[in-house]
């Protein structure tokens, strides 16, 4: 698989795939550009075309050409240069007028880009679909050049012409995550999903969670439920939810709910079983001692991560259970040992409490450690490294695909 240069909603382009685009947009150009001929010219146009404008035409067939040599050969200043010479030779050519505004959107030239696409839109009695198209490139222009409230109102005009527009849907999706407009970005999604019989329900209910935490942070408890219930309707399996659920329980004073909202959590989702251990364990006051023994005679061992056996660990440490502590951390090391928590508690432990070669052995197993990458958590779809969770991956914007590291 090539490297992504470009990431759609869902979907990722990569140079590969950009090219192979790209080579047959150009070859539909270039028979377009090579036997429309003056089509779109008068009659005394043509007159004078087939009298006197045969070499004009060589001229721009062979700029238009070398354009796309120099192209195909990722020689892009020098395909810009021929490009614009046969712009130059014809400016009703509106074909090359797109490529141009595409390789300075590649070079990063948004103004110049920018100028061709509103040149385009600007002539009177454009074909429908090329408006369409022009202004979607100018979206395109507009989001790259970092102008997102603009690009936006770009691709929803392009949505408003063409109703069934599915890359101007993609676009909408992607601009309200980035600006974290999550009812908007429900709603679009839901209508790419329409528009192309998918179903990104996990996603949705991605959405729904993160605006349920915004109304949290704000008070607005009632709202943040009503919110949190959307997200397990779209998405039974959306873990963030649950434990968003069960932090809601406990600003309601319900510990016991709270509880079966985490129970519920663990078997959904063992793998991420840590987050819950943290979350009952910080809650031990309110929900009780009994309860929260209960809860980790509960926990089925063979099942849950290394990095769960830290947080377990760190809760027996807490409570004066050291040698079940250096237990379950010496256990987490064998499953992982690259897990640098797991080290780090267990010499602390040592250092403490147990004997002093105990305690300079497990210092000697972290150093060995130290020169590796000890990220605990991975991407499974671009191998992204992060020391901490997120439900969206920060390189390949890809959700539920960082999951705890094989280290």
């Amino acid at each position: 698989m090539g490297a992504t240069v470009l990431s759609i909603g869902q979907i990722d382009i990569t140079l590969a795939h950009a090219l192979l685009g790209l080579g047959l947009v150009l070859l539909g150009l270039i028979l377009g550009f090579l036997f429309s001929g003056s089509s779109g010219k008068s009659k005394q146009e043509k007159s004078a075309h087939k009298k006197g404008g045969g070499k004009g035409r060589l001229a721009l067939d062979d700029a238009f050409l070398k354009g796309l040599a120099h192209l195909m050969a990722d020689h892009t200043d020098k395909a810009i240069e021929e490009f614009t010479r046969a712009v130059d030779l014809d400016s009703d050519t509106v074909e090359t007028y797109v490529v141009l505004g595409n390789l300075f959107r590649q070079k990063g030239e948004i103004e110049r880009a920018v100028r061709i696409r509103q040149n385009i839109v600007a002539r009177p009695n454009l074909d429908p679909e090329i408006k369409i198209q022009a202004l979607f490139d100018l979206g395109l222009d507009y989001k790259k050049g970092g102008l997102l409230n603009r690009a936006t109102e770009l691709f929803a005009e392009v949505l408003a012409m063409d109703p069934e527009h599915v890359e101007a849907c993609r676009q909408m999706v992607s601009l309200y995550e980035e600006s974290r407009d999550w009812e908007k970005a429900f709603e679009t999604l839901k209508r790419l999903d329409r528009l192309i019989g998918a179903d990104h329900s996990t996603v949705l209910a991605h959405y729904k969670t993160e605006r349920a935490k915004e109304l949290l942070d704000q008070g607005q408890i009632e709202q943040a439920e009503g919110f949190l219930n959307q997200a397990k309707k779209e998405d039974k399996a959306c873990l963030d939810a649950y434990l968003h659920l069960g932090d809601l329980e406990m600003l309601k004073n319900r510990p016991k709910k709270a509880m079966n909202i985490w129970r519920k959590a663990t078997a959904i989702a063992p793998r991420y079983t840590d987050l819950i251990i943290e979350r009952v364990a910080q809650a031990e006051d309110q929900v009780g001692s009994k309860a929260m023994k209960d809860f980790l005679a509960e926990l089925d061992h063979s099942k849950i991560s290394s990095l769960a056996m830290v947080a377990l660990a760190r809760h027996y440490n807490n409570h004066g259970e050291d040698l079940k502590a250096v237990e379950l951390l010496t256990k987490a090391i064998r499953q992982s040992r690259g897990n640098l928590g797991a080290h780090r508690l267990k010499g602390e432990i040592l250092l403490e409490k147990g004997p002093q070669e105990q305690a300079l052995a497990a210092y000697e197993e972290l150093l060995a450690q130290l020169n590796g990458n000890t990220a605990a958590y991975q991407c499974s779809q671009c191998g992204h490294l992060s020391h901490e969770l997120a439900w969206k991956c920060p390189r390949c914007h890809k959700w539920d695909t960082l999951g705890p590291r094989n280290m």
